[in-house]
């Protein structure tokens, strides 16, 4: 028998051993831990949900001019909820005059269905009504509000029931909106979640199974994910429960792909440490018990940093991000914790018929071609970037190459996708691109403009050339409010409060209220307000702006800041647990570097797949910020079972010759573990709505370069190019070993 060095220190060895000996044990206790999780805790679905609110940052100049208006006025006619309907024939007067009773109605509180207190405002594109519309008279969009006592969920129905009233011949009605867009995104994922996970599943036993040519060892990796799933399910549920947090539908779906991906790359590392000493003849007894305690040390490390890394989101400044950061972070736990115990259990105890039908007792299957032609190829590369006249022009290329992927930060947009994330055939889509066609896109959720001065209401020809010259700015499609549209008196004083100290006015942008373009938009319109002011004659007014456009700039806004705290903080834990684990201070500064420089070139990268491919200019606001945090975790985590390993065959060795000796061994590994990651968050495209299609393409792109192009290429050349400087501020010598420091 071949004897093969066995790295890992006291304490590894040590808990490897309680585990395999409790073998009998620590299976069925798992497993019960699992259906107690399932039994008696609670689920994501029982918990209240945060609803769309969860989706903004609280607090923004937005929000408070919003609510400031609403207690100037005595009322907010800021929309979430909008039912429109247009025949490009054109709408006859007398389905006008009935769109416009139906409002009445719901005002007067006369329809019963719904419930007192309910509002309706009517808008047809007429010339006299909105001379900025596209067409005239061929679109009609009702503004709807509920009392606030009422449920996001049951506004949109009632807003669904009131699009089937008011829908005639020829002019059908839809409802759309922030609220319904919203919640037509979460139904999306509900309905899409179990195919997510099936196609999950089979994927990853297709991978598995391919890989180590095994028909159980994708089982066992899959009855691993099914309790990490069913106890981080209860936990995560628990511990929003206990705090008081709300989760968002967006949470389950990352959560299972996520859950999956971890669970498979810690697997596939015990896994094929396993079958690899089994085939240079090893005892299979002796390989589960000195693989596990080879790669223990880098897989505890490693989930405990990625995991540090998502709690880091919590710093962030909207609701579901602050959610979504240590729900991840608990999967990513409770996924390790099983992966350790379990998987290694099970190892011990189906030994080699783990590997059946790749491996029999009497005798090691010989590769395939392919895979002893992949091996020489890793040999090679390996041998080449260990070598300093390669590695410097290899850094220089490889660097220009991420950079130049990196250029296309520069065209990245975020926005609110609440509508336009939806599949064009749903009808809050249908419904908006309605709205754009008859009137102008901003229609959806106009943009409120209040203006306070004393007694500014009374000066109506001020008022009036202050409306005209709004009107006539390039970002406005149109514009009503105070003393400009013929409205009956019943809506007129709408737009000027009672003390007669402010006025507001609607103005519906060119472009879609929550696109990047919209809030160019506001912004241009912010810069010329004040010159109008003073044209009209109303220098004095203070200025307020509120609306969903506001508040899509804010929260733009507010992601910028957030990228730059929260990613911060995740590259100071990350920097700090690397230090610790490697203790140096070089190599972690290194790694993290290069991770920075990979996720720029990701973010590049997607940004240009979508405006070149999908013809989208805008990424949703939160995507960046958790696949940011995300890839930063899991670069670190490949970036540590790479160097991990070359640190443990640096014992003895050159740096140089640790490098040849560690990368080829490793690198198929991670790249097994990289592709089934990058494919489980693939599977995320499943759902189809916006972010789902982002995250699986951000992350497919972030895994594959960091797999393929960082770990393979950068980080060995690296390391070869700094020597023994990547051991500062340690002074190694020949003999140290990354696992000095454990317990002997």
């Amino acid at each position: 028998m071949n004897e093969e060095p066995v790295h890992g220190g006291g304490v590894s060895r040590a808990f490897v051993a309680t585990v395999v000996a409790a073998r009998w044990l620590v299976v069925p206790a798992l497993v019960f831990a699992a259906f107690a999780s399932w039994w008696w805790l609670p689920g994501v679905s029982s918990l209240p949900d945060a609803g769309v609110r969860a989706l903004l940052p609280a607090n923004t100049p937005a929000a408070r001019a919003e609510q400031e208006a609403a207690n100037i006025f005595g009322s907010s006619l800021l929309p979430r909820i909008a039912v429109v309907q247009r025949n490009p024939r054109g709408l006859p007067a007398g389905q006008q005059r009935r769109i416009v009773q139906l409002a009445l109605r719901l005002d007067q509180d006369r329809l019963h269905a719904f419930p007192r207190g309910s509002r309706a405002l009517p808008y047809i594109n007429t010339a006299r009504l909105l001379p900025g519309a596209r067409e005239t008279s061929t679109t009609a969009i009702t503004y709807l509000g509920f009392p606030g006592t009422v449920s996001p969920i049951d506004q949109r129905n009632y807003a669904y029931q009131y699009a089937r009233a008011v829908s005639m011949p020829g002019a059908p009605a839809a409802a759309t909106g922030f609220l319904p867009g919203s919640l037509a995104q979460s139904d999306e994922i509900d309905h899409n979640l179990g195919w997510v996970e099936l196609a999950t599943v089979l994927f990853v036993a297709l991978v598995l199974g391919g890989y180590l040519r095994s028909v159980l060892a994708p089982l066992v990796t899959l009855a691993a994910a099914a309790i990490a799933y069913l106890i981080s399910i209860g936990v995560v549920s628990w511990l929003a429960q206990r705090q008081g947090l709300e989760l968002q539908a967006q949470v389950e779906p990352i959560m299972v792909v996520l859950l999956l991906g971890v669970i498979t790359d810690y697997s596939v590392f015990f896994l094929s440490g396993m079958r690899g000493r089994i085939r240079r003849g090893e005892d299979a007894a002796d390989a589960a018990r000195n693989a596990t305690a080879e790669m223990l040390p880098i897989i505890f490390t490693a989930g405990i940093i990625v995991a540090a890394g998502l709690a880091t989101l919590r710093l962030a400044s909207i609701g579901f991000v602050q959610t979504l950061g240590p729900a991840m972070a608990v999967v990513v736990l409770v996924s390790l914790g099983v992966s350790i115990t379990f998987v290694p259990a099970v190892m011990r105890l189906l030994s080699v018929h783990l590997f059946w039908p790749g491996i029999s007792p009497e005798e090691a299957v010989r590769d395939p071609l392919a895979t002893r032609v992949g091996a020489a190829v890793r040999r090679g590369v390996a041998r080449g970037t260990s070598n300093r006249l390669v590695a410097l022009p290899v850094i220089v290329i490889v660097g220009a190459a991420l950079l130049a992927a990196a250029s296309g930060l520069a065209h990245t947009r975020l926005a609110l996708t609440p509508i336009r994330g939806l599949q064009d055939s749903t009808p809050p889509s249908r419904a908006a691109t309605a709205a754009a066609l008859g009137f102008t896109a901003g229609i959806l959720a106009p943009t409120e403009i209040v203006l306070r001065n004393p007694g500014i209401a009374r000066r109506k020809a001020s008022l009036h050339r202050f409306a005209r010259a709004l009107a006539h700015q390039k970002e406005a499609g149109a514009v009503f409010g105070a003393g400009l549209t013929p409205l009956p008196k019943k809506y007129q004083v709408a737009f000027m409060a009672r003390s007669g100290d402010a006025v507001r006015y609607f103005v519906a942008l060119r472009h879609h209220p929550y696109s990047s373009a919209g809030i160019d938009d506001l912004s241009s319109l912010e810069s010329e307000v004040p010159s109008l002011l003073a044209a009209a004659g109303l220098r004095n007014a203070t200025v307020l702006y509120a609306g969903d456009t506001a508040l899509a700039k804010a929260t733009t806004h507010r992601v910028y800041g957030d990228l730059i705290r929260v990613g911060l903080a995740a590259a100071a834990v990350n920097l700090v647990l690397l230090a610790l684990f490697l203790r140096s201070l070089i190599a972690p500064l290194v790694l993290i570097a290069s991770s920075a420089v990979a996720i720029a070139a990701t973010f590049g990268l997607t940004t240009y797949v979508f405006r070149d491919l999908f013809h989208t200019s805008d990424l949703t606001y939160f995507v960046p910020l958790a696949i940011g945090v995300l890839l930063l975790s899991f670069g670190t985590d490949y970036n540590l079972f790479v160097v991990g390993r070359i640190w443990q065959e640096a014992d003895g060795r050159t740096m140089r010759d640790a490098i040849r000796a560690a990368v080829p061994r490793a690198s198929r590994a991670i790249s097994i573990a990289g592709v089934a990651l990058a494919c489980s968050f693939a599977m995320l495209a499943i759902v189809p709505i916006a972010p789902f299609r982002e995250f699986a393409v951000a992350i497919g792109i972030g895994v594959i370069i960091d797999t393929f192009v960082v770990r393979t290429l950068l980080i060995p050349a690296l390391l070869a190019a700094l020597g023994e400087r990547s051991w500062w501020p340690r002074r190694r010598q020949l003999g140290q070993s990354i696992t000095e420091g454990e317990t002997a």
